[in-house]
């Protein structure tokens, strides 16, 4: 596949994990999935801690055999124990090669594919030469157990490492309208490197799909409540932010959602947007851009 053809909306199946976003239904996510295929949605984002695999298995579930024509990647290099029931699983990074190739099987059987079409290292590993992490999913790929090879919430200086030891075709960053700052930084780099920004975090987890308000309660299973954005004086100051950004949307006769996350599509070498949809309805408001 030609990266150059994946859908400029990106389809977040964290959620599929089951935790961390408080209440919602895995049947309207999962309806969710369907319907995204016929609207022209042909890229899927997930990881191997999403819901400790369980986001992995489901996805692969709810494709069937669309799944082998499809961009669907993952991204290894942590580790977990099961944890107690009620209880949050401790998660470390480890990106040493035993690591990666055993994340890299179980994350194919999990799927059911031959070939993973992206893989993303999830987070750098300060305990493992970049050298061992990136060599052997070069060996990987040429194994054919890998498509293209992506960096997860790498500094600048980090990517250009890396690349000094493997291609990277992918790089994931938080990009929003709240925050350009990181993305710009990148920009020379990957254009000189033609390396396709998949962008994430486009709707500020949540706060630009302008449905909160000061009042609004998160429970300990929504991961916002962990989070100092939605917390006293900065979540107020953070909601006047979108007013104001929902009065630019207005003008244009979009959505805030839809103003989000064309903004962010609009910037230099963003190939893909992801979305975490929980429904159909979010769906077809967010996949209108298509």
């Amino acid at each position: 596949m030609n990266k150059r053809k994946i859908s400029r909306l990106c389809f977040g199946c964290e959620a599929l994990g089951g935790t961390d976003w408080g209440k919602f239904s895995l049947t309207d996510v999962e309806d969710a999935i369907l319907e995204s295929l016929d609207l022209g949605v042909n890229f899927f984002d997930t990881a191997a801690v999403y819901g400790l695999g369980l986001s992995e298995i489901k996805l692969s579930d709810v494709l069937g055999d669309k799944r082998h024509d499809l961009y669907i990647a993952t991204k290894g290099g942590l580790q977990w124990e099961n944890p107690p029931i009620g209880k949050r699983a401790k998660i470390v990074k480890d990106s040493s090669a035993s690591s990666i190739k055993s994340g890299v099987k179980n994350s194919l059987r999990r799927l059911k594919l031959d070939i993973i079409p992206i893989y993303y290292v999830h987070w750098p590993d300060p305990n493992i030469p970049f050298e061992e992490t990136f060599e052997i999913l070069n060996k990987l790929k040429e194994r054919e157990l890998i498509g293209g090879i992506g960096c997860s919430n790498f500094t600048c200086s980090q990517v250009e490492k890396v690349l000094k030891i493997s291609d990277i075709e992918y790089l994931q960053i938080p990009v929003n309208i709240f925050n350009t700052k990181i993305l710009d930084s990148f920009l020379p780099l990957c254009s000189k490197n033609q390396i396709s920004i998949v962008a994430y975090n486009v709707l500020a987890n949540g706060l630009l799909t302008g449905k909160f308000h000061c009042n609004s309660f998160f429970p300990h299973n929504d991961r916002r409540s962990r989070l100092d954005d939605f917390k006293g004086s900065l979540f107020k100051d953070n909601l006047n932010r979108v007013k104001q950004i929902r009065r630019l949307a207005d003008r244009e006769g979009q959505s805030l959602a839809q103003y989000s996350i064309n903004w962010v599509l609009s910037k230099d070498l963003v190939s893909s947007a992801i979305t975490g949809i929980k429904n159909v309805n979010q769906l077809r408001e967010n996949a209108s851009l298509l």
